[in-house]
């Protein structure tokens, strides 16, 4: 079975529904998150981080990405019923975490020491963008815009005008030059961003051959000399513009399919330390692949604000017990909120 045709097939309903709803009608404040390690600060005008605001597809809305805390040990002091079934460990819910929860976590409580940074993320990426290019891709620029972001990141946010079937018009996408041509509507719309002086970073375009049967179908996918054209022409639009950076995603992706650690952020990210980086669908990042893309990305943008330190921990290890902390924290104060409402002293 093509699971990739699957995939499609069992969204294709949800994404028409999703994508009914109109962009300027969804609630920003509903999408605005602060830091869950950090108290709320006033915002300093003019720090790059202060207001964040993700825009992209599936990979940067964390598609397949979750973290689960350790099974629970089972309980050596329990009865055993010898006509029982054996005592299974029961697996913990799993958190799932999109590109802007990572960044969330990864915040550092200080920035020199003593003072605490406040950084606000923004999350209007979609996985649902390959069904309906144009419409996605404008409402998501037109909702960051709207709440002055100091820093837009854009990792995927061209892939589905190069990649699929649809064309930002509408019309369907089947030659290279359809691809090419799409391309610039993409940009069109990036160039809202550059027009505002908002600094934004951005990924090319990687070969996603090894997805074809997986997650994608062969006619969503461009040929290579296709994929080496749009990004020469990625490449012109971003040097036309200095506040824009760009990150090598399909050099990443060939190291990664020789099993090589990334250099990246001035780190060494070791797949064999880390574990896998891309899921098995060969499309989207792990967690930990998550984590190292979010490190570049502002390693990346810091070039555009040199005096403020990026207020970022970019360590898997301790990303993961501060996400998992926070979930147990929710289900504790759940728990209490249900045996308050059960007790008989309170009717």
């Amino acid at each position: 079975m093509n699971l990739g045709k699957l995939f499609l097939t069992s969204t294709s309903i949800v994404a028409c529904i999703a994508l009914s709803i109109d962009a300027r009608a969804i609630d920003d404040v509903a999408t605005q998150s602060v830091s869950p390690t950090i108290p709320p600060a006033p915002i300093v005008a003019g720090h790059l981080y202060d207001r964040i605001a993700v825009v992209g597809a599936s990979a940067s809305d964390g598609f397949g990405v979750s973290i689960r805390a350790d099974a629970l040990p089972a309980d050596s002091n329990a009865p055993v019923d010898p006509n029982g079934k054996p005592t299974v460990a029961k697996k913990l819910t799993p958190v799932l975490l999109n590109l802007s929860d990572v960044l969330r976590y990864a915040t550092k409580t200080t920035t020199d020491g003593t003072t605490s940074q406040r950084v606000i993320m923004h999350h209007y990426s979609s996985g649902f963008f390959f069904a309906n290019p144009g419409p996605t891709g404008q409402g998501e620029i037109y909702r960051a815009l709207k709440v002055k972001p100091t820093l837009v990141l854009g990792l995927d946010f061209l892939f589905w005008y190069v990649y699929g079937t649809v064309t930002a018009d509408g019309k369907p996408m089947t030659t290279g030059a359809d691809r090419f041509s799409n391309l610039e509507l993409g940009l069109e719309q990036l160039d809202r961003i550059v027009t505002a002086g908002i600094p934004l970073v951005i990924a090319d375009i990687a070969d996603m051959h090894d997805a074809i049967g997986k997650m994608l179908s062969e006619n969503q996918v461009p040929d290579v000399d296709t994929i080496e054209k749009v990004n020469t022409r990625i490449m012109e639009w971003v040097k036309a513009s200095p506040l824009v950076k760009i990150m090598p995603l399909s050099q990443i992706l060939e190291t990664l399919k020789k099993g090589g650690p990334i250099d990246l952020a001035g780190k060494s990210w070791n797949p064999a330390e880390l574990g896998a980086l891309l899921q098995d669908d060969q499309l989207h990042p792990t967690f930990a692949g998550t984590v190292v893309i979010a490190a570049g990305l502002i390693d990346l943008a810091k070039s555009n604000d040199p005096s403020t330190p990026p207020p970022f921990d970019f360590d898997p290890k301790l990303i993961r017990k501060r996400v998992l902390e926070k979930a147990a924290t929710k289900k504790e104060v759940k728990a209490d909120a249900k045996t308050t409402e059960e007790s008989p002293a309170t009717h």
